[in-house]
């Protein structure tokens, strides 16, 4: 333990980081929303899910004044807020006060909704903005909101982070949906690089996900963490999930990244694939494991040039033969996937090894 190496770490951090709060009222929130001074990203509507008897136990706990916790936002160059935890408070205000946009509403969330009964007070069902009285209308303007704002000036990196760990709602983000919201602000060319990725048919059929794994950019993410590890091992330096962030940000601001490289890679590897069809990346129970996806996509990949001459059976009796029966990589899978840095050297240096094992094929 290296309790000044600890130190130095901690404010190298905290450096990066440039905060500060107001309190404000909800009806100035209306007011900013209205102007676009504050925004709510589209990507996130999916997870304002409170439904009626929620929404209203927020209204009753303004107007009986109880505090409200406080929501967090993210200031971009241009000084407008981006709305990054507190969702649901904000938009069950919104749409109460009927000022939530078309362009922000969901299934629920629908303006000018009507109260239900509340806990304490019962009596305010079938109430909505126009018919409760003016004084309690004003009350759920003037009551006050902490805001904790992350300045634009904080490094990049923690807004990632800042989404990250207040990410612990009933609808909680993937850290794909996270990478999404947070980088397409630079530029959504990435964005949309992966999501056509994703869309590949070889790809889809082989990974196989459920529907709420597509939802959750699941497929987005296993196309991101191929590119990520593709040819690039030396450069893995931390968690997966670190890696894929860092890469996705590095790639974004290289002007030179060589898109079309990658889409040709993942198209090639994918469609040597396909004939093994569906089951290739599951264990025995039928569970997606990401250590047969990477050693597998990653083992094929890097030695693209030999397999693609070769019959399907090759690459299978390689995945059931060797892969499925490595004790190192059953020992990764028993283990969820082992996504910290050195599991992952190891299992890429598990799949050079076996993949790159070509020489009883070729006598």
């Amino acid at each position: 333990m290296d309790t000044e190496k600890l130190k130095i770490e901690i404010e190298e951090q905290r450096n990066l980081l440039n905060t500060d709060r107001l309190d404000v009222s909800f009806g100035e929130i209306m007011g900013m929303y209205e102007r676009k001074e504050i925004v709510i990203k589209p990507a996130f509507q999916r997870y304002f899910r409170w439904n009626k008897e929620q929404r209203t136990r927020f209204i009753e706990s303004i107007l009986l004044g109880i505090p409200i916790p406080p929501i967090f936002v993210a200031e971009d160059g241009n000084g407008v807020w981006e709305l990054v935890d507190g969702l649901q408070r904000i938009s069950t205000v919104l749409s109460f006060f009927g000022v939530l946009s078309s362009e922000d509403q969901g299934i629920r969330e629908k303006n000018n909704w009507a109260l239900t009964e509340g806990e304490k007070v019962q009596s305010l069902e079938g109430f909505t903005y126009e018919t409760i009285p003016n004084q309690f209308r004003l009350n759920i303007k003037r009551a006050t909101c902490r805001v904790e704002i992350l300045r634009s000036n904080s490094a990049y990196d923690m807004r990632f982070e800042l989404f990250n760990r207040l990410n612990t709602g009933g609808s909680p983000l993937t850290t794909q949906e996270i990478r999404n919201c947070i980088y397409r602000d630079i530029s959504p060319k990435f964005n949309d690089f992966l999501k056509e990725l994703a869309a590949n048919q070889d790809f889809h059929t082989l990974i196989d996900l459920s529907s709420e794994q597509y939802k959750q950019l699941y497929d987005e993410e296993l196309a991101l963490r191929f590119i990520s590890l593709y040819q690039n091992l030396e450069n893995v330096q931390t968690s997966i999930a670190q890696h894929m962030t860092n890469f996705m940000e590095n790639a974004l601001k290289n002007k030179s990244f060589d898109y079309a490289r990658y889409k040709t890679v993942f198209s090639e590897v994918f469609e040597l694939l396909k004939p093994l069809e569906r089951g290739i990346f599951r264990e025995s129970n039928g569970k997606f494991a990401t250590a047969l996806y990477d050693v597998i996509t990653i083992g094929v990949g890097e030695n693209y040039d030999y397999y693609k001459l070769q019959q399907p059976k090759v690459i299978l009796d390689k995945i059931n033969q060797e892969v499925r029966t490595d004790t190192t990589l059953k020992k990764f899978s028993r283990q969820g996937g082992n996504n910290q840095r050195t599991g992952i050297i190891n299992r890429l240096t598990e799949a050079k090894r076996i993949f790159g094992n070509t020489k009883n094929h070729d006598n």
